[in-house]
Order: structure tokens, then sequence, then C-alpha cells
């Protein structure tokens, strides 16, 4: 196996590792039998258990900003972007990017005060989800589709915030009955927020 091949393997093995069962419940012995490598194939790659979980958070992180971008460039208009961010936060629970659920919020919470730069990888990456929710609610704004009565930032918060919340009351309910309805909410609530209500979306 070339060498790139075996670090990604790596890599996507013990993202599932860490996202299901978090950085502390998961060791060296469950990504070499994930990996089926011995421990000197895994450390031809990564010093240690801190590098593959940063590089597999990562990866990860980037798994998801690459389904938004790919559901978002198919809308031709900022409002069906803005809606478009609602279904990418739904279709997490059914068909996850990486098995476990939210690899940003299920890696903010275990490595809170526990693994202080997995922690602020994960902080920098809500961070980021927010700014893109924030650019999208701007760009809503500037072409005059969004009443300036609610801030860019705050409308982004409340979007990012309320559906990660609902996605982890989702996923131990087992149920997706609260992000759906969390869902079908904040879509109201964008389209109550319409400088034209008649506006298709």
């Amino acid at each position: 196996m070339k060498g790139l091949e075996t670090r990604t393997l790596i890599i996507e093995r013990s993202a599932e590792l860490f996202n299901t069962r978090g950085y502390h419940g998961c060791s060296l012995a469950d990504i070499m039998e994930a990996t089926q490598l011995q421990k000197g194939g895994i450390y031809n790659h990564f010093k240690n258990k801190d590098e593959i979980a940063l590089a597999a958070f990562e990866n990860s992180r980037d798994k998801m900003f690459k389904r938004f971008r790919s559901r978002l460039d198919k809308d031709n208009n900022p409002i069906a972007k803005l809606i478009s961010i609602i279904d990418v936060f739904q279709s997490f629970y059914h068909d996850p990017v990486v098995m476990g659920g939210c690899p940003i919020i299920n890696t903010a919470v275990d490595s809170l005060g526990t693994h202080p730069e997995l922690s602020q990888k994960a902080k920098d990456a809500v961070d980021l989800l927010r700014n893109y929710v924030t650019i999208k609610v701007d760009e809503c704004k500037h072409a005059g589709l969004l009443k300036d009565q609610l801030g860019d930032l705050d409308l982004a918060s409340m979007i990012v915030s309320s559906l990660e919340g609902a996605l982890i009351f989702s996923r131990i309910s087992k149920d997706d009955t609260q992000l759906n309805a969390t869902a079908a909410f904040l879509k109201q609530l964008v389209r109550s927020y319409q400088t034209d209500p008649n506006h298709v979306q």
C-alpha cells in the first residue's frame, strides 16, 4: 500500500473512532485494529495519537464544509443558499460525513478542558461555521432579500446553535423529530424576515 493511501486510511478509520468514542475512549490499539496496521506502520506517518486525532478532526471538518459548498453551489440566489444550509445540517443526522454525528460539536464537547489543542481546533471550526453562515445572511441583506431587523451574526448564531443542539438531542433520543422541528422553525424564521414573502423558497 502506498504511503499516501496508508496515511489516508489511518485518518479515515481514526476519524470514526474518535467521533464515536471520543479522544480518551480511543486507544492506539483500537486504531491498529481498525486499520489492520502494526504500531510501526502507524508511526511511519504520525508521531503519536495527538497527531492522528488532529489530522482526523481536520479531515472530518473539511468534509462537512465540502458538503455545504457542494449543496450551495447548486443554488441561484442567497435565500436559497440560506435554506440549503439548514437542509445540510439536517442531512448530518441520516447521512453523517463521519460515523457518530457532527464531528465539530462532538470534538468540542469531548475535548473541553481535557485537550487544549484539539479543543482550540474545534472552537475555530465552530467560529468558521458561524462565519460561513453569517456571510450568507449578509449576502441576503445586500441583495435586498432580508429585512435588516436582526443582526447577521445573531441570525447565524441562532441557526448554528439551534441545529447543533437539535442534532445532539436527536442523536441521543435516536429520533429526528426535534431536528426536523427545529429546521422547520428556522426556515419559517428566515421567511418571516424576507422582504418579499412571495419570493420562491
